[in-house]
């Protein structure tokens, strides 16, 4: 299992721990961060990186993610505009300016709506079939947020539970799965080079610039291409040493 936040135009990491789960669950129902990636993203420009962002209405304020709304200002229309001035020339842009454009069409459902189903429309269109669940329709609640991650192990049956590397701070600081039989692992993903635009090659950029060059047939043996064996706890202790 795995479980992540909607982020906005997610990187192939993001698809990669998608890849390696049975089950994959949004995790739509805790706190909004304007500052972060839940509302946007990086692609590569002839001038450098082009920040991709969604502005999140002021109101409601302090909202969870499947709350939080986006401002009817007509950003739509730039935002296209702006990808397909970096991306317009790659092989396989169609298929992004067709996804992209249908979950923007979600705009007046949220934040959440708009990134879930571009997230899903990639995955697939590309052959990534993981089953995908909401959080905020789960039914599985309570506990700390490390104690939530096991119970949303623990009410799908899940063995493993694969973890960004992002939370092992939290998780080693407080780890419930040590007294669980669901194994807790984490990421470990080498970023693929593919073909792009506009110079030397750049990782971790928004997902749609791999599928704008390598297209539905060759984005997933590129993920597939970053992903080896995963860590344990310990690995990543000692790696942090």
């Amino acid at each position: 299992m795995a479980i992540m936040q909607p982020t906005f135009l997610p990187w192939l990491g993001y698809f990669a721990l998608m890849e390696q789960a049975d089950v994959f669950v949004f995790l739509d129902d805790v706190q909004f961060s304007k500052q972060s990636w839940q509302c946007r993203n990086r692609i590569k420009g002839p001038n450098g990186e082009i920040m991709l962002s969604l502005p999140v209405a002021r109101k409601p304020s302090k909202p969870l993610i499947k709350d939080a709304l986006l401002a009817p200002n007509g950003f739509e229309r730039k935002l296209m505009k702006s990808v397909a001035a970096c991306l317009g020339k790659a092989p396989h842009y169609p298929l992004v300016e067709e996804i992209l454009t249908a979950g923007l069409a979600r705009t007046p459902e949220g934040l959440s709506a708009v990134n879930r189903h571009i997230i899903t429309a990639i995955a697939r269109a590309t052959g990534l079939d993981t089953r995908i669940v909401l959080a905020s329709e789960s039914g599985v609640s309570g506990g700390e947020k490390a104690e939530r991650l096991l119970a949303f192990c623990e009410s799908y049956g899940a063995r493993q539970y694969l973890s960004p590397v992002g939370s092992y701070d939290y998780l080693s600081a407080h780890d419930p799965f040590a007294q669980s039989p669901v194994a807790l692992r984490f990421q470990n993903f080498a970023h693929p080079e593919y073909p792009q635009f506009f110079g030397s090659f750049q990782s971790h950029l928004a997902a749609i610039d791999a599928l704008a060059h390598v297209g539905p047939d060759g984005f997933l043996p590129l993920v597939r291409a970053g992903i080896h064996p995963p860590h344990s706890i310990e690995d990543i202790a000692r790696m942090s040493q």
